[in-house]
């Protein structure tokens, strides 16, 4: 018998190719979700608060978004917290009445409750994404920085300085001010447990509400006007809203961070030094909490005197003082378009 001989292989794995036959051309990749909706061009040279000034940009689209994500917001967040807590409550023998158990859980009197309203938090990444992605037409990782991504090395430098910063501040005001903060160890019961939810919930927390206050609303509502100072105060204006506080010290107080953190997103051209101020003040107080009186004492606060007001303004000042000088030695893309890479950049 005769050997039979095989049909010799194309050169190319994808052409099949016979006698006769002519070779089929590739099957052309199909766009993302993302690439479908993000039709919209991000202008070249801008800074981060005009990042939706695109071609297609109008004002109703601006309101309709910024309407649209606060409604969302109010809408989603408590429907998470609740199913989480349902879920919590089923979990443990159904105690007593669920309406009894959620009050529990969102003061934060247990450890699973930082999980109930941190998540319910979280939702506003979501949001933000799909407000910037339907709404706008403009890809969503231009909410982290205008170089269209989060900017890791930075996040962990500004964070860094963050807790560096806060803790510097700290110390010195237990020095001058013994009276003003309470630093008697009596971690309170279970404090590991609301320690390690605390590690892996609140940073998140914290970038989410950047994502939103610091983030999309900064760049719809600086998409109306040209000067980014509207979207930094408004938008700090929002923050302390929602977080529903009458005493005016506190109020300042939010109000201030809103400002000096929407200042340097500006500076920065992104959301990594906000994030790591936010991260580094949250973390910081949920851990003293659970080491010195508890979680539900922090979450509990509504007021504040003026002098503590005054020392939590100054510390903002410090870090936003420190990530300006770092920034101009390190200098991160500031606008959009291709950046130029320097010795140091990040």
């Amino acid at each position: 018998m005769s050997a039979r001989r095989r049909p010799a292989r194309s050169g190319n794995p994808a052409v099949v190719a016979s006698a006769g036959q002519a070779p089929h051309d590739r099957t052309p990749r199909r766009a993302s979700l993302v690439e479908r909706f993000a039709i919209e061009k991000v202008p070249v040279g801008v800074d981060y608060p005009h990042v939706l000034r695109t071609p297609g940009a109008s004002r109703v689209m601006a309101a309709v978004g910024v309407l649209l994500g606060v409604a969302t917001f109010m809408l989603a967040a408590p429907m998470v917290s609740q199913a989480l807590a349902a879920g919590y409550w089923l979990a443990v023998g159904r105690p007593g009445e669920f309406s009894a158990t959620y009050r529990s859980l969102t003061a934060y009197e247990v450890p699973f409750g930082l999980v109930v309203g941190h998540v319910g938090l979280m939702t506003l990444i979501p949001i933000s994404c799909a407000l910037v992605l339907c709404v706008h037409r403009v890809r969503p990782g231009y909410l982290s920085s205008v170089a269209g991504r989060l900017r890791w090395r930075w996040l962990g430098l500004t964070t860094a300085i963050g807790f560096a910063s806060l803790w510097l501040v700290l110390a010195t005001q237990n020095v001058l001010a013994p009276d003003g903060a309470n630093w008697t160890v009596a971690p309170q019961q279970g404090a590991w447990a609301f320690i390690v939810v605390m590690l892996l919930t609140t940073p998140l927390q914290a970038a989410a509400e950047e994502y939103f206050f610091r983030g999309y609303l900064m760049q719809s509502l600086g998409s109306l006007v040209t000067s980014p100072w509207f979207g930094i105060v408004a938008s700090a204006a929002v923050f302390t809203v929602f977080h529903q506080s009458t005493n005016l010290a506190l109020v300042v107080d939010r109000f201030a961070f809103g400002v000096l953190a929407g200042w340097l997103v500006v500076r920065t051209g992104g959301l990594e030094a906000s994030i790591g101020a936010h991260v580094a003040n949250n973390v910081t107080s949920f851990g003293l909490a659970a080491l010195t009186s508890s979680v539900a004492e922090v979450k509990a606060i509504t007021e504040v005197t003026w002098v503590i007001a005054a020392w939590d303004v100054g510390r903002f000042a410090l870090f936003a003082a420190l990530i300006w000088l770092l920034a101009r030695a390190y200098r991160p893309q500031r606008r959009t378009g291709p950046a130029t890479r320097v010795a140091g950049s990040v």
